[in-house]
C-alpha cells in the first residue's frame, strides 16, 4: 500500500536537489563574474522546478483555458521582473517567492507540483536576502531573476497553481493571491504618480528585510488559509480582491509616510 508520506517526501526531493544544483550554479556565476552577475537565479528556480516535475509526473490539467493561462502568466512575469528590477540590489525576490511557494502548498487540493516547486524554491532563497549569502559583496548577489528569469518563474508557479487547483476554483484564486507582496509592491509603485514603495526605507538598511519577509508571510498566509478555502471562485476572488485592497491601501499610506520623514530629514 503506497504511503502518502513518503511520496510527499520524495516529491518534495524532487525539487530540492535540483534546486540544490541550480543554486550552486547561480554561486558559481556570481563567483566567476563579480563585476556583472548575471541574473539568471529565475531560470534556474524554472528549470529546476521542471526538472522536478519531470521526475515526480506532476499533474498536467489545468483549471484554467489556455488564453488565460497566457494573460495571468504576463501579469505574474510584469509583476516579479519589476520587483526584481527595483529590489535586485538587496536580493529580496528569492525569499519571498520561497513564502509564496508555500503558500501555494498549503491552498491547492492537489499538492504534487506545488511540493516539487518548493523544493526547488527552498535552496534559492539562500542566495538573496536575508538568507546568509546576502551582502557578502558590495552590487547585486546571485538572486537577480532578470526579465527572462521572471517570464519563466511566473510561467511555472501559474500552471503549478492551475494544475494543483484544479479540483477546488476557489485554491486557484487563492494560490495566484500569494505572491502577496510581489504583486502588491509593484502595483503600489505603477498606481503612485511618484513611483514611492512601502519598501523604500529598506534602502540603506538591508537589516530591514525581515520586515518585508514577515509582511509576506501574514499575506501570503491570508491568501491560503482565507481567500483560498472557498470551492467557489467568485467567492474566492472576492477575498483575495478585498486582502489586495487593504494591502494596497496600508501600503500607500506607509509609501507617503516613509517619503515625507525622508523629507523632513533632509
Amino acid at each position: 500500500m503506497p504511503d502518502p508520506a513518503a511520496d510527499r517526501l520524495a516529491q518534495l526531493a524532487a525539487g530540492l536537489l535540483p534546486g540544490l544544483a541550480a543554486a550552486l550554479a547561480c554561486l558559481w556565476l556570481w563567483w566567476r563574474r563579480r563585476e556583472r552577475p548575471p541574473a539568471v537565479a529565475g531560470l534556474a528556480l524554472a528549470a529546476a522546478a521542471v526538472a522536478g516535475f519531470a521526475l515526480t509526473g506532476a499533474p498536467a490539467g489545468p483549471a484554467l483555458p489556455w488564453p488565460a493561462l497566457l494573460l495571468i502568466t504576463v501579469a505574474v512575469a510584469a509583476a516579479l521582473a519589476s520587483f526584481d528590477r527595483r529590489w535586485r540590489e538587496l536580493g529580496l525576490l528569492p525569499a519571498l517567492l520561497a513564502v509564496t511557494a508555500a503558500g501555494i502548498w498549503a491552498t491547492v487540493p492537489d499538492v504534487e507540483a506545488a511540493l516539487v516547486l518548493l523544493g526547488a524554491a527552498v535552496p534559492l532563497a539562500l542566495l538573496g536576502r536575508p538568507g546568509p549569502l546576502a551582502g557578502r559583496r558590495p552590487g547585486p548577489g546571485p538572486g537577480g531573476f532578470g526579465a527572462a528569469g521572471s517570464a519563466a518563474v511566473a510561467a511555472v508557479l501559474v500552471w503549478t497553481v492551475a494544475t494543483g487547483g484544479a479540483a477546488r476554483p476557489g485554491s486557484v484564486v487563492g494560490g495566484l493571491a500569494c505572491l502577496g507582496l510581489l504583486a502588491v509592491e509593484p502595483a503600489l509603485r505603477l498606481l503612485d504618480p511618484r513611483r514611492r514603495s512601502p519598501l523604500d526605507p529598506l534602502e540603506g538598511r538591508p537589516g530591514l528585510a525581515w520586515t518585508a519577509l514577515t509582511v509576506q508571510l501574514v499575506l501570503v498566509a491570508v491568501a491560503a488559509r482565507v481567500a483560498g478555502r472557498p470551492e467557489g471562485a467568485a467567492t474566492a476572488l472576492a477575498l483575495a480582491a478585498l486582502e489586495l485592497g487593504l494591502a494596497l491601501a496600508a501600503g500607500a499610506v506607509l509609501a507617503r509616510r516613509s517619503s515625507g520623514s525622508r523629507r523632513t530629514r533632509s
